[in-house]
């Protein structure tokens, strides 16, 4: 399973040729970040806000369902802390295949309960907010982390020197609970991992 991570909460996931790519922005509304143009099989939308339901950046191949390697299931979870009244609900998205789980969190904006964090539990990879006005904090986001002990995190929806709404926070202050760090060198990783548990952040291109 190859993640790739074309910026802000957007991703592509493939696996033996087939790709999923999960919440595409729109260029227009989230300052600095390149226009999307991404092929895929499938799309899967966490919630309904400019920068995670840009369904015009990707071109789909209209291949039928049954192609699809991965088991795909969903937990609805609020998008803000008081039961989705402020910014409403979104999905978490959890991808399974041949014994490897990835789990995009979208933005949540509340922790989650022990039925919750037991179907995501163990996740090989789980990509999650790094703090932000619209989800958890940093220090709410790390939290999450570690109910669900996932072997690699890789930190999205933040700010960089050149890209990013200037509303949400950079990714210092997520990084700096972790107690592994790697900064990759370019904007993928490919799973099973062979690297100790860790924060990864990868490198938008």
């Amino acid at each position: 399973m190859k993640i790739t991570w074309h910026g802000h909460a957007c991703f592509s996931i493939t696996h033996d040729g087939y790709t999923v790519v999960i919440d595409p922005y729109n260029a227009d509304y989230t300052a600095g970040y390149p226009k999307l143009h991404l092929k895929a099989d499938k799309l899967l939308i966490s919630h309904e806000h400019y920068g995670h339901n840009c369904r015009e950046a990707v071109t789909l191949s209209g291949r039928p369902e049954s192609d699809c390697p991965f088991e795909i299931s969903t937990l609805e979870v609020s998008h803000d802390s008081v039961c989705g009244i402020m910014r409403g609900m979104c999905l978490i998205h959890i991808l399974e295949v041949d014994g490897l789980k990835a789990v995009h969190m979208g933005d949540v904006g509340t922790q989650l309960h022990s039925g919750e964090i037991g179907r995501i539990f163990g996740a090989d990879a789980l990509m999650i907010t790094a703090g932000s006005c619209t989800g958890l904090p940093a220090q709410e986001s790390w939290r999450l982390t570690e109910e669900v002990f996932p072997k690699v995190i890789i930190p999205m929806h933040y700010r960089g020197e050149d890209y990013g709404l200037a509303e949400i926070d950079t990714v210092d202050s997520f990084v700096a609970l972790s107690k592994k760090v790697e900064f990759a060198e370019g904007n993928s990783v490919e799973l099973p991992d062979s690297g100790e548990p860790r924060t990864l952040v990868l490198k938008l291109r």
